[in-house]
C-alpha cells in the first residue's frame, strides 16, 4: 500500500503537496489528559490557537479530518464548531478509516499527512507522506515521523504543524501579511 519504496519524503517536500491532513485527538489536539466525573468524561482542553491553525488549513483548501480511538461528545462539538471535514470516533483501525477517506477524495498517499502520538497512529504514520508526531511519543513513532513538534500538545503543537504546512504550500500567502 505504501508508495514510498526508496525513502519517505522530507517534511518540507511532503508539506508542499498536502491536500488531506489527519489528526489524532488525545495527545496532539489536547494535552492527553482525560478528566472524568461521576457521569463520565466531563472535560477536554483544546487550544483556540490550534483551532485557528486548523481553520487556516481548511481556508487554504486542505481537508482536515480527526480520527480518534475514543468517543466523546466534547470532541464532536469541537469538530463541529471548527468545521472539520470528517470526524471518526471509536476507531480501532485508524489506517483503514484514513484510507477510506483518502480514496473517497481521490487522493494519493503523497498528498496526505497525519499527526499522531501513540501506537494506534503508527500504521497511519508509516503510510502518509507527512508523518507528524510529538516529542513525548514512543521512539519508534519518532523514528517513523518526518516532523516532530516543539510546542506542547494541546497548547500550540497543532498550530505549529499547520503553520509549517502552510509555509510550504504553493501559492499560500499569510492573510495578515498580504499587501
Amino acid at each position: 500500500m505504501n508508495q514510498f519504496t526508496d525513502r519517505k519524503p522530507t517534511a518540507t517536500e511532503a508539506a508542499s503537496h498536502i491536500k488531506l491532513m489527519g489528526f489524532d485527538v488525545d495527545g496532539t489536539l489536547t494535552d492527553g489528559g482525560l478528566y472524568f466525573g461521576n457521569e463520565g468524561e466531563v472535560m477536554k482542553r483544546f487550544s483556540v490557537f490550534d483551532g485557528q491553525g486548523l481553520r487556516l488549513l481548511m481556508d487554504h483548501g486542505i481537508k482536515v479530518i480527526w480520527i480518534t480511538a475514543r468517543s466523546s461528545a466534547i470532541v464532536e462539538k469541537r469538530a463541529k464548531d471548527l468545521g472539520i471535514y470528517q470526524l471518526v470516533q471509536g476507531c480501532k483501525t485508524k489506517l483503514q478509516a484514513y484510507d477510506d477517506i483518502r480514496q473517497l477524495l481521490g487522493l494519493e498517499w503523497n498528498e496526505c499527512g497525519f499527526f499522531g502520538d501513540d501506537w494506534p497512529d503508527y500504521p497511519v504514520l508509516q503510510q502518509v507522506a507527512l508523518a507528524a508526531s510529538t516529542q513525548h511519543s514512543p521512539a519508534a513513532m519518532k523514528t517513523t515521523a518526518n516532523w516532530i513538534n516543539t510546542r506542547p500538545p494541546g497548547d500550540g503543537a497543532a498550530r505549529e504543524l499547520c503553520d509549517f504546512i502552510l509555509s510550504h504550500q504553493p501559492g499560500y500567502q499569510n492573510p495578515w501579511e498580504a499587501t
